[in-house]
């Protein structure tokens, strides 16, 4: 008999609880629902992709040049002018 006590107890707690819980569900979807009505933002444009270049020490001046680049113009400078 006191099993049957705790759980007619507990019932009534356990049902004020449920309606607690979807009182509050629906204030929150009723609250938030002007939100779901806002434009969406539009993604952001995609950046350009960066181009890079290896770069390579002059074996004279000790400058980082590009590969491809013009010599520096001082004599023994490897890269062709």
């Amino acid at each position: 008999m006191g099993q049957v006590r705790a759980v007619m107890f507990a019932l009534p707690k356990l049902v004020i609880l449920i309606l607690v819980m979807a009182a509050v569900w629906i204030g929150y979807r009723w609250l938030n629902g002007p939100a779901r009505e806002l434009p969406r933002r539009r993604p952001p444009p995609p950046r350009p992709s960066l181009h890079a270049e290896d770069l390579a020490a002059c074996g004279v001046c000790g400058a980082y040049v590009a590969a491809g680049a013009p010599g520096c113009g001082r004599s023994g400078c490897p890269r062709p002018r």
